[in-house]
């Protein structure tokens, strides 16, 4: 009951703040904003290369990443059919 009472006023605030135009400009400058990450490399425990790309670039890079990831996967479950 406490928890509803909290989170109500939460979400009266949120529905009132803001015109439709700000997200608009927000999400455009997000998506041109430079996000770094860290990678480790393989061989070492310590070291780790900072790779920094656009929002856009990471979803691109993550969306390849899943569908090798699942060739991959349909590949092996293929080979391990019974002929």
């Amino acid at each position: 009951m406490a928890l509803a009472l909290t989170v109500a006023p939460a979400f009266a605030v949120q529905a009132q703040s803001g015109s439709g135009q700000a997200p608009a400009a927000t999400t455009a400058s997000e998506a041109d904003k430079q996000i770094c990450k860290k990678e480790k490399e393989t061989g070492s425990r310590l070291a780790a290369k900072k790779v920094c790309r656009t929002k856009a670039e990471w979803d691109e890079f993550y969306r390849l990443q899943r569908a090798e990831t699942e060739q991959m996967q349909r590949n092996d479950a293929a080979s391990k059919t019974p002929k």
